[in-house]
């Protein structure tokens, strides 16, 4: 049988050169390129406050005490609410522009926005 080694030279030159065109892929496009966003908060469908998610911060919102927030690393969540079923503290941490949660027996409702006031969405079907 003839024994030839399984990877060549240039085949490592080759996946090292992938792996650092991905890498370079993320960096610019994964994370890098979301630019600043911040979150609208309302209640009953009113806005009642906008939050910069560039500064970390831990609040309540005034309107109902025992529903908190946390906002760290450019996401936001909710992170305690006084509702029975609290799907709103599962949903985690938003970060993209067009995220939603809500809690609908307090009719509260968390939405990330871009600083363009765009959501990202590109169209919308009914």
């Amino acid at each position: 049988m003839d024994k030839r080694p399984l990877f060549h030279r240039r085949d490592v030159w080759l996946l090292a050169g992938l792996l650092l065109l991905a890498l370079l892929g993320f960096l610019l496009f994964g994370r890098g390129a979301r630019g600043d966003v911040s979150a609208r908060i309302a209640v009953d469908g009113q806005v009642v406050r906008t939050v910069d998610l560039t500064k970390d911060s831990d609040f309540a919102l005034e309107q109902n005490p025992h529903i908190r927030f946390s906002v760290r690393e450019g996401a936001i969540a909710f992170v305690s609410s006084d509702c029975p079923d609290r799907l709103c503290v599962h949903s985690g941490y938003l970060s993209r522009p067009g995220q939603m949660a809500a809690c609908l027996p307090r009719r509260v409702s968390l939405t990330v926005i871009g600083t363009d006031d765009s959501d990202g969405v590109d169209g919308v079907a009914y």
